[in-house]
């Protein structure tokens, strides 16, 4: 395929190689000037699959952050410890200028998660937005999430409902291939309660 601008064109070479379960397409983008009929190659394959590669990091990133949400309506306090790394932090404040109270540690993480969400008569998580930038390594990244978690307890008899509305923000180090949560400050932008209708 030819794109032309002018006397320039860019000429986008395509190669496909073929595996029993992937297709991977390597893209060539070349620039060629009609005049001289000379081609340039402006990037190569190795920067495409560098680009493939920061898709799956952030990719891996969001999934991340989906399972967390996931294992905590599943009340799996232990499992979502295990995607902290074992020095990970959790920091938590009420509004953007609230205090900052802090956690650190898998086992002080997991015991926090249980106290939780295992009183509760159901968890439910839902996440928004989730912006993610990566460092030129891609071994680190930080991130911006949005949740929603509603916690349901019996009070006095009554089902009582919070709503949480929360942003994450977070940093991700990538260790033997594999993402960790390594902090996350959770902000409650509003906190409501009330009795669940019936």
């Amino acid at each position: 395929m030819v794109i032309s601008q002018g006397n320039l064109s860019l000429k986008i070479v395509t190669y496909l190689t073929y595996s029993k379960k992937v297709t991977i397409v390597y893209v060539k983008f070349c620039r060629y000037n009609k005049n001289t009929e000379k081609v340039t190659v402006v990037a190569k394959k190795e920067n495409v699959m560098m680009r493939l590669e920061e898709l799956k990091d952030r990719l891996e990133i969001k999934e991340l952050v989906d399972v967390f949400a996931n294992l905590a309506d599943m009340k799996d306090a232990k499992s979502q410890g295990d995607l902290f790394l074992p020095d990970g932090t959790l920091e938590f404040q009420m509004g953007f200028d609230g205090e900052v109270k802090n956690i650190v540690g898998r086992e002080s993480l997991v015991t926090a998660f249980a106290a939780t969400i295992e009183p509760c008569v159901s968890v439910y998580h839902i996440n928004g937005q989730h912006t993610i930038e990566l460092n030129e390594d891609m071994t680190e990244a930080n991130g911006v999430a949005y949740c929603v978690a509603t916690l349901v307890n019996d009070v006095d008899g009554k089902r009582i409902v919070t709503d949480n509305k929360v942003r994450y923000t977070d940093e991700y180090s990538k260790v033997d291939g594999k993402w960790y949560i390594k902090k996350r400050r959770t902000t409650f932008l509003i906190s409501e309660k009330h009795e669940l209708a019936q």
